[in-house]
């Protein structure tokens, strides 16, 4: 058989080729060993395997056997997922989010089946989408608000009521019809989407919805919407007409009288009409003749952009709530889908405040000698106030900074690791923002005096107390000088390294962070693991036969376990230790041995 990588690239070369071409005995596919292993490599590496499904079981304990029990039960279609075991986290306002977790083996299918459906469809997709795509991430989508929605008056934020659990099954699988003309391989996915879940002793099914939990839920959503997408493409060039605004006539007016100054050699009186034109539009911002429709979408948020009035944005809204109820059958929610004037407010869009910078006297000087103005209709990234502020809360009572009463009784290394995490996860987050510096400035003063006091509560002392123990002298960011941090030294088996606290410029940055998940295009797999179970030898005994994989959750605990209890490490801990792997390939003797704690 060809490897999966192969058979990948083939798919998506020929979906990219052509793009009215229908898939057909797709299904065969999963009858290949290689997908499987490819899918294993992508996933063996996430802590998340290492919970238990309906089945009780977990990805401990992989080996070829498995495999092939699945590809018998597919070969014979009697391959059925389990249902999804529900349980619930907690959200940031007090309620409870439910997730799903499923079985490691219909994980382990259905990465196969996202890795084939990538292969058809990621060259289909619109590059106005932006969720759960390779090399695309928020901050792509926020960068394309700014180049699409450039100049515009208004602005529409998308809210689809519960997208994800709506999405009816029957339009879903009618959709992938369309490009994959393969029953069995259908019928696989319509198994996926009626799996239900198991909560309370009790299994539910589902009526409509991608599973919670699955691997496969977001390219089926992204295929889902993406009938969205091509329905704006649509409305976009059924509304956009005119090649440029109309000159505006108070404009015109002053670069005639300018011209004419010139024309006479009165250059000093020319600069007048020059200065009352760059404080006025040089187009008519009320033209009807000239429209521009902007899109950009991220999973189930979208933001529309119109260059045009009010009517023509509402009567634009209207189409898309239509469209979502009729042929997606979704439903727009009309209290959270806003039509923000961009003149006077700012509108939302994936945590960040949205603004039309306003036309200004500055000028630049372009590399031909003339000028222009540097600021016009240009969109604005900000950090919202009310983002910080509740940030700040969680650090502070009645408007002083605290101690952090959860984190009192961590090692003090730890609590500035995780202080770090925060600041550092907010920071990347808003560093495409216009404002970022001030707003994060203000959120490390408290953040960091925060860490102080918590130290200084875990050891009773002052904070005074606390930076003459942990400060570190650090170099200013000025060049000149030092200035003291708090921080601590540590041993590694490379030596003493030290960690302060967070001290990175938290400047403005222009270049988006791409969450970097499999590419469709690049379906090369280098993964060490599977070289070592292709040897087939057990890593404890030397053993041939029944090979298996070994898991732990982290291998920093099972370390720190055997630290605690005063017992030297066994055998197998030390040979992961070694190898610095979270897994051994070990025979099923040695591996019930180890469970069994011999």
């Amino acid at each position: 058989m060809q490897k999966a990588n192969v058979i990948l690239s083939m798919v998506n070369q020929k979906s990219r080729r052509d793009k009215n071409f229908k898939f057909t005995r797709i299904y065969r596919n999963l009858f290949n060993v290689d997908f499987y292993l490819n899918a294993y490599a992508k996933m063996y590496s996430k802590e998340g395997n290492m919970t238990q499904g309906v089945d009780g079981n977990t990805i401990d304990g992989f080996n070829m056997g498995k495999v092939e029990k699945l590809i018998t039960l597919l070969r014979d279609e009697r391959y059925y997922p389990k249902p999804v075991r529900r349980t619930y986290i907690p959200k940031k306002n007090g309620k409870m989010r439910p997730l799903g977790i499923p079985c490691f083996e219909d994980k382990l299918i259905q990465e196969v089946v996202r890795q084939i459906l990538e292969a058809i469809y990621e060259p289909l997709f619109s590059d106005n989408s932006h969720g759960f795509r390779p090399e695309r991430s928020p901050h792509t989508a926020l960068k394309h608000v700014q180049k699409a929605c450039k100049s515009a008056a208004w602005m529409i934020e998308g809210d689809i009521t519960k997208c994800f659990e709506c999405i009816d099954h029957e339009i879903l699988l009618n959709i992938l019809s369309k490009k994959i003309d393969d029953g069995r391989f259908i019928e696989l996915i319509r198994r996926f989407l009626k799996a239900g879940y198991f909560e309370l002793n009790a299994t539910k099914h589902t009526f409509s919805g991608t599973p919670q939990g699955s691997i496969a839920s977001p390219i089926l959503a992204n295929i889902y919407m993406n009938e969205f997408d091509l329905f704006m493409d649509e409305l976009i060039a059924k509304y956009n007409k005119g090649n440029r605004r109309t000159p505006s006539t108070e404009y015109r007016k002053l670069e005639s009288k300018r011209l004419n100054a010139r024309r006479q050699g009165n250059f000093e009186y020319a600069e007048q009409p020059l200065k009352e034109m760059r404080t006025i539009p040089s187009v008519d911002t009320m033209d009807d003749s000239f429209i521009r429709v902007g899109f950009v979408r991220y999973a189930d948020d979208f933001m529309i952009s119109v260059i045009g009035n009010k009517k023509l944005t509402e009567t634009i809204k209207k189409e898309v709530s239509e469209f979502l109820s009729d042929s997606l059958k979704l439903t727009l929610n009309e209290n959270k889908t806003l039509v923000t004037n961009l003149g006077t407010d700012k509108a939302r869009f994936l945590g960040y405040e949205i603004a039309r910078a306003k036309d200004d006297t500055k000028v630049t000087k372009n590399t031909n000698g003339s000028t222009s103005r540097s600021i016009n209709g240009l969109i604005q990234l900000l950090v919202p106030r009310d983002v910080i502020q509740r940030k700040i809360s969680d650090f502070s009572e009645n408007g002083r900074s605290c101690a952090h009463k959860a984190r009192v009784n961590l090692p003090v290394l730890d609590m500035i690791n995780q202080y770090n995490a925060e600041i550092r996860g907010l920071y990347y987050y808003y560093r495409l923002a216009a404002n970022v510096s001030k707003r994060m400035y203000s959120f490390k003063f408290v953040h960091y005096t925060s860490l102080l006091k918590t130290i200084a509560r875990k050891e009773k002392k002052s904070v005074n107390a606390v930076i003459r123990k942990y400060g570190i002298d650090v170099p200013r960011k000025s060049g000149t000088g030092t200035k003291r941090v708090v921080g601590v030294s540590y041993k590694t088996k490379n030596g003493i390294k030290t960690m302060t606290y967070f001290d990175e410029s938290m400047k403005r940055e222009d270049t988006p962070v791409i969450n970097l998940v499999d590419n469709a295009v690049d379906f090369k797999t280098n993964c060490q693991l599977l070289t070592r179970l292709n040897a087939n030898v057990c890593e404890l005994c030397g053993s041939t036969e029944n090979i298996e994989v070994h898991h732990v959750r982290k291998l920093k605990d099972i370390h720190d376990k055997y630290k605690r209890i005063g017992k030297p490490m066994p055998n197998w801990v030390l040979t992961m230790v070694k190898m610095k792997r979270k897994t051994l390939v070990v025979c099923s003797k040695c591996h019930d041995k180890v469970h069994a704690g011999k």
